[in-house]
């Protein structure tokens, strides 16, 4: 992660990235959305092998949460979504995903660039 980072331009997903690469003062970004949102964002997107119930996507989701954010914490020794840890949140809730990519490379590129 260290090595790619210092290569180029990059984005990394999770993976503790922000806290890794602390000492290079990258931009630190928070994604979320409420949970009415993403049980229907993954609603659609689930493959018919799949066929689980809202209840069924709901408890999924808030697994992954959950684990996401205990290995957060366990790693960084900071909390998982807190504000302090990032430059920017953004909340996707009831928002098109695409959309919200676009407008947020175009920010950044006037930002950073």
């Amino acid at each position: 992660m260290e090595e790619l980072s210092k290569k180029s331009h990059c984005i990394i997903v999770g993976r503790c990235a922000d806290y890794i690469l602390r000492k290079q003062s990258p931009f630190r970004l928070f994604v979320y959305a409420d949970m009415e949102s993403k049980i229907k964002r993954c609603m659609e997107r689930q493959t018919k092998e799949e066929d689980f119930t809202e209840r069924e996507m709901k408890r999924r989701i808030e697994g992954i949460d959950r684990e996401r954010a205990k290995y957060y914490n366990y790693f960084s020794s900071q909390k998982w979504g807190a504000r302090d840890n990032y430059d920017l949140m953004i909340s996707t809730s009831g928002k098109n995903i695409k959309q919200v990519s676009v407008a947020l490379a175009q920010y950044l590129k006037a930002l950073l660039f």
